[in-house]
């Protein structure tokens, strides 16, 4: 293989049927066992899973905003021994009237505007505020859905391994530049991944791929269209896609270099103030 194509390395890259429960969920309980609660939460972030699942929360009496507020306080105090900072605009409800669609495999390059539905959300990284996306995710879900909306996490070692044994060709497109969204400059252009001394790092995110490439106002080669149509096609392989439903106080941190995140498709019960809502905070 040629150095771009090398196996990434580390404990990031799982999948699904090799993942015990306990390396993921840590009880909210824990919350109050001194500094031992950020350092795990840390270990399972950057050199574990890449993801964790503080579960149980106490959010009864808690209003929608108090309960952002909860989770930007849990987050700051679990950020501060990686030297992680909350973005300044990071925290907001994300509710079916906020969290954009992105395009589906089919969809043309010009994007779609975002439209606030409740269809699948396929895998993908956030892009955050500033010029290079946020280390850290994190959602909180304050109310599930009254039926699916299911987490969707996928390592990015895993899914770049996975295409260096199926499809090279497809790999070494990933790893060239993409313009992601628009900037001055174009400023935010990176691959979908890319190796940093040891460590691999995955940038996708459909929707801004697609329009940061409809702002250069040329079309992709067809080789690049068929690599972003391979990376679609594995991020709905369950055998590379960990589901996961989120319960009403769980706390979903997610390493936004290592793990792409998505949902399953939604209903909500149509009762007022009964509806999907999550806290989301951004840290870096």
């Amino acid at each position: 293989m040629t150095d771009g194509l090398r196996e990434a390395e580390g404990p990031l890259g799982w999948h699904p049927a090799g993942l015990r429960t306990e390396d993921w969920l840590i009880p909210a309980t824990e919350a109050d066992a001194g500094g031992a609660l950020p350092a795990r939460i840390n270990t399972a972030l950057w050199y574990g899973t890449g993801f964790a699942v503080l579960r149980g929360l106490a959010l009864a009496g808690l209003t929608d905003r108090q309960s952002v507020e909860l989770c930007a306080h849990l987050v700051a105090r679990v950020c501060a021994p990686a030297g992680l900072r909350l973005q300044s605009s990071a925290n907001e409800l994300l509710t079916a009237t906020t969290a954009p669609a992105l395009p589906t495999l089919a969809g043309p390059e010009t994007p779609a505007t975002p439209s606030g539905d409740a269809h699948l959300l396929l895998p993908h990284m956030d892009r955050g505020e500033g010029p290079e996306p946020p280390r850290l995710l994190a959602l909180l879900c304050i109310r599930p859905a009254a039926e699916g909306g299911a987490s969707l996490l996928a390592s990015g070692p895993a899914l770049h391994d996975h295409l260096a044994t199926a499809h090279p060709d497809a790999l070494r497109e990933l790893h060239q530049d993409f313009h992601f969204g628009r900037g001055p400059g174009f400023d935010r252009v990176r691959p979908v991944f890319r190796h940093e001394d040891r460590t691999l790092r995955v940038h996708y995110n459909r929707y801004w791929i697609n329009r940061g490439q409809d702002e250069t106002g040329t079309p992709f080669t067809p080789a690049r269209r068929a690599a972003l149509q391979r990376m679609e096609t594995l991020l709905q392989d369950p055998a590379l896609v960990l589901k996961l439903p989120l319960r009403r106080g769980d706390l979903l941190l997610v390493n936004n270099s290592a793990v792409l995140h998505g949902r399953t498709p939604f209903t909500d019960s149509g009762v007022p103030g009964s509806g999907r809502c999550y806290a989301r905070v951004w840290a870096d």
